[in-house]
């Protein structure tokens, strides 16, 4: 039914369709994971995003982060100023971990080709180990010649939405990782067959996040259990940036990682209070 009453507002759609799995977990007293083909796994990798802009802070963040085992992958965003300023503050970061983290870099397609092929030679001479979208979204042909010129894989992000999306830059060639997300899917079962079009043609697969509270996040979270390998890992910290939670339980994060909530449906219950404290009111 939602396919045939929508067009497109995958948001809502992903919400619909979460709120409509959840219920029948309940019904049937299984968890999402169940209904989506079976959890492979309890405990889900999570990265974390060094986000400061200053390298020294962003050092000790990581470091931190490392001693407690909370991560062990960090993202930076880059692009925003001149390529060499940006690869000596990824490089500088990377040579403090050293080999206890992977350092990775999100462009968010601030590079055309020629700067991209000059930003990913310099980057992978660094020992970083993934560009995400590199190339303004539509210009899938950069992807391809990109991901064939380095050995640095490019982790293809707003291209792609969905398994036609997928389906299409691997069709054109295109060796390297997606990151899915259930909201730009429209949902936990579409960003599943997105995932199934990427193994069938060798894509890794990561599974990303619009920063969701914990309700989006434990969905996400369902759905990357039932896959055998997330090559990549995922980005489901969302809720550690929340100050407050409508949740009565908060998700367990540790081991550079997080645990897949048990119990019927998405596994949260939610805080009724808490709620209406925070439901937009009207003005």
């Amino acid at each position: 039914m939602l396919n045939r009453s929508t067009r497109g507002n995958n948001l809502a759609r992903s919400a619909i369709e979460t709120a409509l799995l959840d219920l029948q977990g309940k019904r049937l007293n299984r968890p999402v994971s169940d209904l989506l083909g079976g959890a492979l796994h309890q405990h889900i990798p999570v990265l974390w995003t060094l986000a400061s802009g200053d390298t020294a802070r962003d050092i000790d963040e990581a470091l931190s982060l490392l001693a407690q085992k909370r991560h062990c992958d960090f993202k930076l965003k880059i692009g925003s100023r001149r390529v060499m300023d940006d690869v000596r503050h990824v490089a500088a970061i990377k040579e403090a971990v050293g080999e206890q983290a992977s350092v990775r870099v999100d462009v968010n397609q601030a590079w055309d080709e020629t700067t991209a092929t000059k930003g990913m030679a310099e980057l992978q001479s660094a020992g970083i180990d993934l560009v995400e979208q590199p190339t303004p979204m539509k210009d899938l042909g950069a992807l391809v010649r990109l991901s064939r010129k380095f050995h640095i894989p490019i982790l293809a992000d707003e291209s792609i939405a969905d398994a036609k999306d997928m389906f299409a830059l691997a069709a054109a060639g295109f060796a390297g990782a997606v990151a899915m997300k259930i909201a730009k899917a429209g949902g936990p079962t579409r960003a599943l067959e997105q995932a199934t079009v990427a193994q069938a043609a060798g894509i890794g697969l990561y599974g990303g996040t619009l920063l969701e509270g914990t309700i989006g996040t434990v969905a996400a979270l369902h759905a990357w259990s039932t896959l055998e390998t997330l090559h990549w890992g995922t980005e489901m910290f969302g809720p550690l940036l929340m100050k407050d939670d409508i949740v009565t339980k908060p998700l367990n994060f540790h081991n550079n990682g997080v645990d897949l909530p048990a119990g019927p449906g998405l596994g949260v219950e939610i805080d009724e209070d808490k709620l209406a404290e925070y439901r937009r009111k009207d003005q």
